[in-house]
């Protein structure tokens, strides 16, 4: 599978409103088979939906949830004023009952064009478990200035950009920093908790690619610990679609980056 990205908001805006950052966690047996599935998502942690043996539903989570949203899209409508993408995508967002929502404005701020009028990329995908799960989708980017190819789990409930850097324990080989004369770290810590998964390492700069568009001086994790639940996955690292708002890491996203930079 490839998915052509036409301009950042295609990718950052259209997916991250389908991707809510709402942690799930279920093991269930498939029917007519006895193996268990452990589904997950990368989203935030967050207290189950329900408590105590009675199954009680505790309003605290959907409270909790409604302030992600919130929290998610709160910087949307300054992020992408004015961006320019096509005509039926922004039809599309306009009609989108959660963006109206949480940004009322958002819709006036489209601005419709046709294909052309923005660069495109192109990323293949795959797709970790075949089938219609939607799991997990991950592909390529590249790295640093001998665009070192690293691949990256497309998570559309978080914002933060991370890949495994000096890190002997974690379960691929990662990113070769100091092969890099565009590397540099910024001396703060990064950590992020997800539903299922933590990471950890130190945040750092450095060229960050997607096919054919680029943006210099990419805030990312450059991760040194990750927890065991990255064992067995096939992906180096991970890209978040959603806003900075919710990246840990405080600094504007990939696509953002390519927005100001009108790419």
């Amino acid at each position: 599978m490839s998915r052509t990205f036409t301009s950042t908001l295609s990718l950052s805006l259209l997916l991250a409103s389908t991707g809510l950052a709402a942690p799930l966690q279920t093991s269930s047996p498939i029917i007519g088979g006895g193996r268990m599935l452990n589904l997950a998502q990368r989203g935030y942690k967050a207290t189950p939906p329900v408590t105590g043996d009675d199954y009680v539903f505790d309003p605290a989570y959907a409270q909790s949830e409604i302030q992600r949203v919130l929290a998610k899209y709160k910087d949307a409508s300054a992020i992408i004023h004015n961006a320019n993408i096509p005509s039926h995508l922004a039809d599309l967002l306009r009609d989108s009952p959660l963006l109206s929502s949480v940004s009322p404005t958002l819709g006036d701020l489209l601005s419709g064009g046709s294909a052309q009028d923005s660069r495109q990329a192109t990323m293949p995908l795959i797709d970790n478990i075949s089938g219609n799960l939607d799991v997990l989708y991950y592909g390529p980017i590249g790295m640093g200035s001998q665009n070192q190819r690293m691949t990256v789990d497309i998570d559309t409930g978080s914002g933060d950009l991370w890949v495994p850097v000096n890190c002997p324990d974690c379960p691929h080989p990662g990113y070769n920093a100091d092969g890099s004369t565009t590397y540099k770290e910024t001396g703060e810590d990064f950590s992020v908790q997800y539903g299922t998964g933590q990471v950890s390492g130190v945040l750092a700069q450095d060229r960050v690619s997607v096919g054919t568009l680029v943006v210099d001086n990419q805030y990312f994790g450059a991760v040194d610990q990750e927890s065991d639940d990255f064992n067995d996955e096939p992906n180096d690292g991970l890209i978040g679609m959603a806003f900075s708002s919710v990246a840990t890491s405080g600094q504007p996203t990939f696509f953002e980056n390519l927005i100001k930079l009108n790419k």
